[in-house]
């Protein structure tokens, strides 16, 4: 069997070593093949045996059976695209993003089965009977999370840090699987967020790069695109129209997580808004000082004024235009703790379920370890930064 040759398209080996983020030379020396291999393979000179196959999509992550498609598969895997790229590279994606889908997919492979060996059902607490108002769904959606929230609201004076937290552990806590990037390798201008919707499990992945007032942000989108049933890879930008279907999408998914971060009722009644004159330009400090208690960021808070009439569109456009460039706010600096960005990148929920079932001997040591990517002898320290906590 294993001198068989595999009749596959060469341009399926080739689109798994580059979405792998392999050159040849380094893929032929970790599925320990001649030099030049891969090039034979990948020209059609040369077709690999089903033993040299199965290795390859060991080295490259990929099931046996893909290399058997007629061609590379289009897009974000099966993710449908709501992010506005130039035209002409639609559909591209970096090794890294591949890679972080694949994460997520293995992340929740993982509760599930932990779910099954505990016999223990999922909570699907997040769903919602949609109704046709989206700002009742918006208040639906808030009520919802703020009952199942294990964590005391963040207080007026909180950082962004406590709001991320705050909604990030009821989103956990209403059975959704929230991760982040790793490392920041995905690039803000490649993708904020995606989601991946099941009635078991779905989830949430943030950009690790972004801002943590953007990463708030994305984070309530893609829970709307989840209670829509319309999940995907975004960017969340809220600086254009909705001209097509995706972006219509996008513009709803911005609205209801700007509805349930920032309630309306909440916004005009506070005194930093009743005290400002309907139309009269906000200094960039005034929004700051009025988006704090929200947790979110001085543009979402200016464009949530504009799309209550509070401010004229223009407003919010100079604003884009003035601080697109260098941003209002900038990441703390930083964050090197190997335990606090693992546990960040992993979800804390994920990792406290992954420590319980550890705990309680429903799986081993080594198991344990390799849910969570890390020795044996970290796992208490992993699990020790996930604890709840409002930062």
């Amino acid at each position: 069997m294993g001198s068989v040759k595999a009749l596959v398209e060469p341009e399926l080996l080739t689109w798994a070593r580059r979405t792998a983020n392999l050159e040849p030379l380094a893929a032929a020396r970790k599925m320990k093949v001649p030099e030049g291999r891969v090039e034979e393979w990948e020209s059609g000179d040369r077709a690999p045996t089903i033993a040299e196959l199965r290795r390859a999509g060991e080295v490259y992550n990929r099931p046996l059976g893909v290399f058997f498609l007629a061609e590379p598969p289009q897009g974000f895997e099966t993710l449908r695209d709501f992010r506005r790229l130039a035209l002409g590279v639609a559909g591209e994606w970096s090794a890294a993003l591949h890679a972080e889908y694949r994460r997520a997919h293995d992340q929740r492979d993982a509760l599930l089965e932990i779910a099954e060996l505990d016999d223990q059902s999922h909570s699907h607490a997040w769903r919602l009977t949609i109704p046709d108002d989206d700002v009742v769904i918006a208040r639906m959606a808030r009520d919802l999370l703020e009952e199942v929230a294990p964590l005391s609201p963040p207080t007026p004076a909180a950082d962004e840090y406590a709001h991320v937290a705050y909604w990030t552990a009821a989103l956990e806590e209403a059975g959704v699987l929230v991760m982040h990037t790793a490392g920041g390798r995905v690039s803000t201008d490649e993708m904020r967020a995606f989601s991946l919707y099941f009635d078991d499990i779905p989830v949430i992945v943030l950009n690790g790069a972004d801002f943590p007032r953007g990463r708030l942000f994305s984070l309530l989108h893609e829970y709307a695109h989840l209670l829509l049933h319309t999940a995907g890879l975004c960017d969340t930008r809220t600086d254009q129209r909705a001209t097509t279907e995706n972006r219509w999408v996008e513009a709803r998914c911005n609205a209801l997580a700007a509805e349930i971060l920032m309630p309306t009722a909440d916004l005009l009644n506070c005194a930093l808004v009743t005290g400002h004159p309907t139309g009269e330009r906000w200094t960039l400090d005034e929004l700051i000082d009025a988006a704090r208690p929200f947790g979110v960021s001085a543009e979402s808070f200016l464009r949530r004024l504009v799309t209550l009439g509070r401010v004229p569109l223009v407003q919010y456009t100079d604003f884009r235009d003035t601080y697109r460039s260098d941003g209002v706010e900038r990441p703390k600096p930083g964050g090197g703790n190997f335990y606090v960005n693992k546990a960040r990148d992993l979800g804390k929920g994920y990792v406290r379920t992954v420590s319980s079932a550890h705990g309680r001997a429903l799986i081993d040591s080594t198991t344990a370890a390799t849910y969570l990517g890390v020795r044996v002898d970290q796992i208490a320290d992993l699990a020790a930064r996930a604890r709840l906590t409002g930062t």
